[in-house]
């Protein structure tokens, strides 16, 4: 079955309105499966199909799992009644992805949830009995099939606007009630955000709070991309960021990390062996510091061409024990082999830079 289009398919792109919940939902996700996603192929969408859209894939190419989220912050509880139009939106969604064209394993599944960060109650009465399901910070998941059957009825009934067809209540199986604790304004989210960073990174990150915001940024990126053809596919590579991606950005910062512990133990070590004197010093290590950076920025020839220098020499760190004399040997190298538009102070303090990035991969 084709997909239909929908000619609101753009309209959070366009609207940008409460969209910030939104993204910090796909960043509290991200932290609390890190361990099991840091392992597996897979892509984040916004504002695509549905609010959040998680991949698995297997083969690089086929999904094995979708994952959606509805998100939505409310300074209310979810009832039955007024959840019904979002329930209705998810079916549609589970069937968009059924009928969506990208491969798909032969043991694919979907998981569909509504996200929402206040307590969702889920309540029917029948001949002056109450049956009811309560989602919140107590009970964070509940599945649509594990229901009472009499808060099923209730739900199918709909109401003058909702009404549910088979293909609808088919989809339900894949539903669920998702509680979300993040805090009811941005700057709480943010705050709890930061607080998963530093749980889940620990030491591993210098700057807890410059990983969240590169994350969220990188996600605004993404879902400020109009669909292609004004409709939406999974393909749609220009709507998603990749696994990959993500790992990059993690790379990143981890790198500095690691180059800020260097500089700490060995910065005066490496300034004596490269003739580096007190004036110079603070300018030498802004540009060691900015050259990780700039590794990574395809406007920074000199320094991707300095750091493809390095990696295809990596032979002279066989001739060494000692850090100060294996850069010395790549200096001296680089300056008898090539030429570069840098200053000699920037060039020793991207060599450097180029050296500790690379030796952490050996």
């Amino acid at each position: 079955m084709a997909i239909k289009h929908n000619p609101e398919i753009n309209a959070g792109v366009h609207a940008n309105i409460g969209m910030d919940f939104q993204k910090n939902c796909t960043i509290y996700l991200f932290l609390e499966k890190f361990n099991a996603l840091k392992n597996q192929r897979y892509f984040i969408v916004l504002e695509h199909l549905e609010d959040i859209v998680f991949g698995f894939l297997e083969n690089d190419t086929e999904l094995s799992k979708i994952e959606t989220y509805q998100a939505k912050k409310s300074s209310k509880k979810w009832t039955s009644g007024n959840i019904l139009e979002i329930i209705k939106k998810i079916a549609e969604t589970s069937q968009s992805i059924l009928d969506d064209t990208h491969p798909k394993t032969s043991t694919f599944n979907q998981e569909n949830f509504f996200a929402t960060n206040n307590t969702i109650e889920l309540k029917s009465t029948v001949q002056k009995k109450d049956y009811v399901c309560t989602v919140n910070e107590s009970n964070e998941i509940y599945e649509y099939k594990n229901l009472d059957q009499n808060i099923k009825d209730h739900i199918l009934k709909g109401n003058k606007k909702i009404s549910f067809d088979k293909q609808n209540e088919a989809n339900f199986e894949t539903l669920n009630f998702r509680f979300i604790d993040l805090g009811r304004t941005s700057k709480s989210q943010l705050d709890q955000l930061n607080g998963m960073f530093i749980s889940v990174f620990g030491d591993t990150i210098t700057d807890h709070k410059a990983a969240l915001h590169t994350f969220y940024y990188a996600l605004k990126t993404v879902e400020s991309r109009l669909n292609q053809g004004n409709s939406a596919k999974l393909s749609d590579n220009k709507k998603r960021i990749e696994s990959y991606e993500i790992q990059n950005i993690l790379n990143i910062l981890t790198t500095k990390k690691l180059a800020f512990d260097f500089w700490r133990d060995k910065g005066e070590e490496i300034r004596k062996e490269l003739n580096i004197n007190l004036f110079d010093a603070t300018t030498f290590e802004l540009h060691y510091h900015n050259s990780f950076d700039k590794f990574k920025d395809i406007n920074e020839s000199e320094h991707q061409k300095i750091f493809d220098f390095v990696e295809s020499n990596k032979e002279i760190f066989r001739k060494h024990s000692l850090d100060k004399d294996c850069m010395s040997d790549f200096i001296n190298t680089f300056n008898k082999e090539k030429s570069s538009t840098l200053l000699s102070l920037q060039l020793k303090a991207t060599i450097v830079a180029a050296y500790i990035e690379i030796k952490n991969t050996l």
